[in-house]
């Protein structure tokens, strides 16, 4: 492979790796883009008031399990005298409490806190073939016909089950319905009817319970659901209004003909469903999803680091942006500077010192600097001593302006001896052998080009979403070094070069 196609190579997949993790991370972990931005949360509570009858009590309680749309984060059991035990599976999930004795009324709790969960998940297994139903006459024969007669108005599973449930909802005058509709007591027990149409049909079918996660309620109801297996993938059906579809905010609970709470041994009373909504913090509930699916991408990031590492790393992971800014500069913008990352270094003690201020003290400090520097030529030092004498020069120059800014009650001057004092001596060092070289106006201007590319580094190393996306997304920065690297064969002209030889042009036009 040619060194051009492994620059193309480089450079594009540098940006399609940083842009799919940070992509993954926002669009499946759920972490916001923005910071400050909260996400719903609700707590749900049962509440199991179980009354003795003297001797052994069992209860189980149907638990949340796999569901489309929400994800469980947190579980407490409250079971004061009660052994408690969990069944644990892919689709079903278990409470059982267990006492020897119970000889006064006692309340069991569960509660539960459920976050969105942002991927669609299919909520249960691939079913097998559904058993034909054994039915007496004549509801065997009209069974038959019923299944006939809609299998020849319909074109597939879905229009198949819509077609029964409008049928169920005493639409029509079918006689064979009629004859199921009059051995229904309780309109529950439709959806139970409706899955003997579809066994009937060799559809299979399973009931779906859950509540309504968009309000708050001190005693929500339990609503059933009709889903019906297609042969690829679960459909969802409201027995009641017969819509295909998941309803929004509807969580699944439990699946199957069973109730949510059983007792043996005892009376139960009452259970009542509870639900809270609250906002939390949704890089926060992020994380928490990064727990609870064990994510090696989701933890990505600095938060995981100690606090004072991550105060190291907040800096360090914008340098990176103040570098792109600089081969901006540099490359297309034909800035000159001395050297090429020192108004990087420079520009991050600017954020101690303010950007206005930062300048003053750095040009103060630097002409000061110039002026010992050049006496200091005079004595014709070699460069190590000179150097040296140049850089405790500028740690004395620092200590003094403090002194004095601390006396005067200006708190800017405290913050310079936070300037890298190396890269300033460089700067002095430089710009004094320059001076010398190439004249005082060649000098003045990389000086003035490395001041200018310092500010506009630091005002970008400002923006507060950048600062927000290195902690949260290091991964930008593959981006940022995709950029870089795509903008290193650039050999076209600059745009200072265009003004400098815009009259040869004209001249030759």
């Amino acid at each position: 492979m040619s060194k051009y196609r492994q620059w193309i190579v480089l450079s594009l997949l540098l940006l399609l790796l940083g842009g799919l993790i940070f992509t993954y991370k926002v669009v499946r972990l759920g972490f916001p883009v923005t910071p400050d931005l909260t996400s719903k949360a609700w707590t749900i509570q049962v509440r199991l008031e179980i009354q003795p009858e003297g001797g052994p009590v069992r209860a189980e309680l149907k638990l949340p399990s796999r569901s489309s749309g929400f994800t469980l984060s947190r579980e407490n059991f409250i079971s004061r005298g009660f052994g408690l035990t969990l069944d644990e599976e892919t689709f079903s999930r278990q409470a059982h409490w267990a006492v020897r004795e119970l000889r006064e009324p006692r309340t069991l709790y569960y509660r539960a806190t459920v976050i969105p969960e942002t991927r669609q998940q299919r909520f249960a297994a691939r079913p097998g073939n559904p058993q034909a139903p054994q039915l007496e006459e004549p509801f065997a024969t009209a069974l038959a016909d019923i299944v006939a007669k809609v299998r020849e108005e319909s074109a597939d599973t879905e229009s198949f089950t819509a077609s029964i449930l409008f049928r169920l909802r005493g639409a029509g005058s079918d006689e064979n319905f009629k004859l199921f509709l009059s051995e229904i007591e309780e309109p529950r027990e439709l959806v139970g009817l409706a899955q003997t149409f579809l066994a009937g049909a060799g559809i299979p079918s399973l009931q779906i319970h859950g509540v309504m996660l968009q309000y708050e309620a001190q005693r929500a109801a339990v609503r059933t659901m009709l889903a019906v297996y297609d042969g690829e993938d679960w459909l969802l059906f409201d027995p009641e209004t017969g819509h295909q579809g998941l309803p929004e905010g509807f969580m699944i609970w439990w699946r199957g003909d069973e109730q949510l709470a059983v007792v043996s041994g005892a009376q139960l009373q009452d259970v009542q469903i509870s639900i809270k909504q609250s906002f939390e913090s949704a890089l926060e509930l992020a994380f928490e999803r990064v727990e609870l699916k064990n994510s090696r991408i989701g933890k990505i990031s600095i938060l995981q680091l100690p606090i004072q590492t991550q105060s190291v790393y907040e800096v360090l992971l914008l340098v990176p942006f103040g570098i792109m800014v600089i081969v901006f500069l540099r490359n297309f913008i034909g800035f000159s500077s001395f050297g090429t990352f020192a108004p990087v270094l420079i520009a991050l003690s600017f954020r101690e010192t303010e950007l206005l201020k930062g300048i003053l003290l750095f040009i103060l400090i630097v002409s000061l600097g110039l002026v010992f520097r050049f006496y200091l030529e005079r004595l014709r030092l070699l460069l190590i001593p000179r150097l040296a004498a140049v850089v405790t020069i500028v740690v004395l120059l620092m200590t003094t302006i403090s002194i004095i800014s601390d006396q005067l009650g200006v708190e800017t001057g405290l913050s310079i001896s936070l300037f890298p004092m190396v890269i300033i001596s460089m700067v002095i060092e430089r710009m004094s052998v320059v001076w010398e070289e190439r004249g005082a106006l060649t000098s003045i201007r990389e000086g003035f080009g490395s001041l200018m590319m310092a500010a506009l580094a630091f005002l970008v190393m400002s923006i507060d979403i950048l600062a927000y996306w290195v902690t949260v997304f290091p991964e930008v920065n593959l981006i940022v070094l995709g950029i870089i690297v795509a903008s290193g064969r650039y050999t076209g002209f600059r745009m200072t070069e265009l003004v400098r030889f815009r009259q040869l042009a004209g001249g030759e036009g």
